[in-house]
């Protein structure tokens, strides 16, 4: 289990790491326009990354091993993979069929897990939040309040009884869609980074502060209310693209791990591994 290429699919992006004996080793961020293409160019890469990582390693007149290794280092055995999208994963398995992949684990409510699932509708439970509260288990906890901040937001409560589910709201690009499409005078207007206190003073301003300011009271309410869950000690974990600004939120009792999904993947990758 020395070489393991983890795959995300989440709504608007492909995120992947390679792992080697545990350790990342390279990072990929993808727009999921032309996933199938995107999927082989990052699977090539990852052997790429492995053959010159292990190179790196070796002296350079250990030839024999180093062949070894190159040779060893030629075709992609493992990769574990969630993906919010079901089209997605048929082509997935398509890809890594072509490649030779001897090993794919597909996340999902019915593969072996660190923890119980103690929800009403496993079979809808999205497996991006599985391999969440798996990164926490896997970074040495068995609670906490994790928070994934991308497309839609999720706040997910991990107890010491098992994964009790949580909430979903939309993440700050899709409250900015929502107020243009759903108006008719409102601007589409994009945040960025820029952070703008209320009042307001024009409408743009008004937007970027009611989404931002928003966002953040709606994420920590939901916290707060989840800490009835679990324990005092439990902390909350927050992840995704959009997680540092509400980490910073959140103050210094909040854990930012933006590798969290990826380390549920390797773990859950051990635990399915045949």
């Amino acid at each position: 289990m020395a070489r393991i290429l983890a795959l995300d699919r989440g709504t608007s992006a492909l995120k992947a790491a390679l792992f080697d004996s545990g350790t990342i080793v390279h990072r990929w961020r993808e727009p999921v326009a032309h996933t199938g293409e995107t999927l082989r160019r990052i699977a090539l890469e990852s052997v790429l990354t492995a053959m010159r990582y292990e190179e790196s390693r070796l002296r350079r007149d250990d030839s024999r091993r180093l062949l070894r290794v190159l040779a060893g280092s030629a075709a992609l055995h493992s990769v574990v993979f969630s993906s919010v999208d079901s089209k997605w994963t048929a082509e997935i398995r398509r890809v890594l069929a072509a490649m030779a992949v001897s090993r794919a684990v597909e996340v999902s409510s019915t593969i072996a897990m660190p923890f119980e699932i103690l929800v009403k509708s496993r079979r809808t439970l999205g497996p991006d939040r599985l391999a969440a509260a798996a990164g926490v288990v896997a970074s040495g906890e068995k609670e906490g309040i994790i928070v994934d901040a991308g497309t839609a937001i999720t706040v997910d409560v991990l107890s010491k009884r098992g994964f009790l589910g949580g909430a979903i709201l939309p993440g700050r690009d899709l409250f900015y869609r929502v107020l243009h499409d759903g108006t008719s005078a409102l601007p589409l207007v994009s945040g960025g980074s820029r952070t703008v206190e209320p009042p307001g003073r024009n409408t743009k301003e008004a937007i970027l502060a009611g989404v931002h300011w928003g966002v953040l009271g709606a994420v920590k309410e939901l916290v707060a209310r989840s800490r009835r869950h679990v324990s005092k000690r439990a902390a909350v974990w927050v992840t995704g693209g959009g997680g540092g600004p509400i980490a910073r939120h959140l103050g210094t009792g909040a854990r930012y791990e933006p590798d969290l999904v990826f380390l549920g993947l390797y773990l859950l990758f051990s635990l399915n591994e045949d």
